[in-house]
């Protein structure tokens, strides 16, 4: 069954484009085209539909299309950007966003590069953070605890739309858009990209654009092309092998006729281990068309569905931007001041839950604590986008839930011992700052990955540490003892102490709820860890079965246009309002024509310099045709 729509009940104070999972569960947005960032924090039950927006602080500058992610401390990287303010650049600049202190820093920049523009990029396991270059083969990775760049392997071929995606044996995959139908991967281990054989079809359309490359749960991945065609690989037992493909369905036609392909468009993994994903129709030569439609790919049944579309799909598809909530919705934006959610049908494997395996019992406000457990970074990335819209949300998120009301309270999480994916029954770790405005009380904490919850354990929030609760708990279990001891006195009757024995019951009294909590808290942690430790991680029987049936393809006959349509429908828009682009450079036209020949590169470095003549003529042809728009 499908999922359903619903819109933010307040909205942006601007249309919104990338946004990004900050870790104490609320939503960093930019404006389109703008230096504006904006907060989503959901109400107290923890809903976003009833969210409410601030204004952050401005970064630098305002790139449009770029890579980004967030680090092991909880900050924001961005890198690159295909426009800046609208003006079409090139954009040569890396800034970096820290949430607690609300504020952006320029960072350096990898060495001797020129340029970054929309580039790909994907965080590392170890918290580092790979870029390619567009154009070249040069790739490069930041160091956030050093502040440094430094070189990484060259690409086999050259670096162009493509959508790097983590896989669990520590690679980094692409479908070259260079070379199609290659594939490679980095091994991150060697620091050396090596083939990843090729796929079933040609994945990559004539502008150089493909869909995401979604890792499933049980360990392929599922890539989706901008041609109307899917494909999915097989990790092969050693890393720097190169792997099996098959051939994966055809994106199903809506409309009759109409032929339907993810052009450099989002996905999301549900919750229920589907893929969520949209799709726009295609043309020959390639462009960006719209409106753009929904669907959801089934990995068991190797199926894809149309699903109902939001109020907001009347765009391409490159405009959407879609992201796992950490209660399993997905916000959905399209360059638009309307937000959507998009609540999914099912529920999660058994396997597929994080599990909690230490965690303190009781903790304190503004203080910071360590959760242990397994699978807490989740099964995938759990976002992606074709290649310069990079929003993974592999990283733990902590929710602490009140016993006695309907309120919940996230706290930032950080410090993470891995940002690899599907770990296993290996144990892992975070640290979580407890917010200070979280009340005193009994709660319970999960871990949420992706969408997915544990199971919940006890904890109190208190203004005591838990060395001083030990000594509590000690001192009144000495006054249990005296308690009998003076009711045995009192069943006794002894007139002259009748006094001194009401006293202190009342002092009593006084503990007892307070002192029964504490020890509760205590005896259901030490009860779930032993749950914990008395059972496999995963059972013969929870291993949920894995085949590929035949998928369904479809004959695609893709609808030719003349040169001049394909001219005007082959750039992005840096605008929501209508709004053209500013004028672009001849430098950007030529590296803008470069990149969308790159298919016919066939894998090589391209040089700019060796295409700017003829990118003039085609540079001016563009401007005629805006003209004549």
């Amino acid at each position: 069954m499908a999922g359903t729509w619903s819109t933010l009940t307040n909205a942006p104070p601007a249309a919104v484009a990338t946004m990004l999972l900050m870790t104490d569960g609320s939503v960093l947005a930019q404006g389109v085209s703008t230096n504006q960032w904006y907060r989503l924090a959901p109400d107290a039950s923890g809903s976003y539909a009833n969210g409410t927006w601030t204004t952050l602080a401005s970064s630098v500058h305002a790139p449009l299309y770029y890579g980004s992610g967030v680090l092991r401390d909880g900050k924001v990287i961005v890198a690159g950007g295909e426009y800046d303010s609208g003006a079409a650049v090139w954009l040569l600049n890396v800034e970096r966003y820290d949430p607690v202190a609300n504020t952006w820093t320029t960072l350096p920049n990898p060495a001797g590069w020129v340029r970054i523009g929309d580039a790909p990029a994907c965080v590392l396991p170890d918290g580092r953070f790979i870029l390619g270059q567009v154009l070249t083969q040069n790739t490069a990775i930041y160091n956030p605890a050093t502040n440094t760049w430094a070189a990484a392997a060259n690409k086999i071929n050259t670096v162009g739309e493509e959508s790097w995606s983590l896989l669990p044996d520590g690679t980094i995959h692409a479908v070259d858009c260079s070379s199609p139908s290659n594939a490679e991967k980095y091994v991150i281990a060697a620091n050396q990209w090596v083939a990843a054989g090729s796929t079933p079809q040609v994945l990559v359309d004539s502008i150089s654009e493909i869909g995401p490359s979604v890792l499933l749960p049980d360990g392929r991945l599922f890539v989706i092309g901008a041609t109307g065609f899917t494909a999915i690989y097989t990790l092969p037992p050693i890393a720097n092998q190169a792997g099996t493909w098959a051939q994966g369905p055809s994106i199903p036609q809506v409309n009759m006729n109409q032929p339907l392909g993810a052009v450099d468009g989002p996905a999301c993994v549900l919750p229920n281990g589907n893929v969520f994903f949209n799709a726009s129709p295609i043309t020959s030569p390639a462009t960006f068309q719209s409106p753009m439609f929904f669907f959801e790919y089934d990995p068991i049944a190797n199926t894809i569905a149309n699903v109902v579309a939001p109020s907001t799909s009347a765009g391409s598809a490159y405009t959407g931007r879609m992201m796992i909530l950490p209660n399993g919705q997905i916000i959905f934006s399209a360059h638009s001041a309307t937000v959507s959610l998009y609540t999914p049908s099912g529920s999660p494997d058994p396997v597929w839950v994080p599990t909690i395996t230490a965690c303190p019992s009781s903790v304190r406000r503004g203080h910071t604590y360590t959760l242990s457990g397994r699978q807490i970074n989740g099964l995938n990335q759990g976002s992606y986008y074709g290649n310069d819209a990079t929003n993974a949300t592999n990283y733990p998120i902590v929710r602490l839930h009140s016993t006695t009301t309907s309120s919940v309270y996230y706290c930032r999480t950080s410090n993470y011992s891995t940002m690899g994916v599907q770990t296993g029954t290996a144990v892992h770790s975070c640290s979580f700052t407890v917010p200070s405005s979280v009340p005193l009380g009994a709660y319970h904490i999960v871990v949420i990955a992706n969408g997915i919850a544990s199971a919940g354990r006890a904890i109190s929030v208190t203004t005591k540490l838990f060395k001083e609760l030990k000594w509590e708990i000690k001192e009144k279990a000495e006054l249990v003892e005296n308690f009998k001891e003076l009711i045995d006195t009192k069943i006794k009757r002894i007139p002259d102490i009748d006094l001194k024995i009401n006293e202190e019951i009342d002092f009593i009294k006084q503990f007892e709820e307070q002192w029964v909590q504490t020890v509760r808290n205590v005896a259901t942690g030490i009860d779930a860890a032993n749950a914990e430790l008395s059972r496999t991680f995963i059972g013969p029987k929870e291993r949920p079965f894995v085949g590929i049936p035949d998928p369904v393809v479809e004959e695609l006959v893709v609808p030719r246009i003349s040169a001049a349509e394909a001219r005007r429908g082959q750039e992005k828009l840096a605008f929501a309002d209508g709004r053209e682009e500013l004028v672009m450079s001849k430098e950007f036209e030529a590296i803008h024509e470069a990149i969308h020949n790159l298919w016919r590169s066939g894998g090589k470095e391209v040089l700019t310099e060796r295409r700017a003549r003829p990118a003039k003529k085609a540079a001016s042809s563009r401007r005629r045709d805006r003209r004549r728009r």
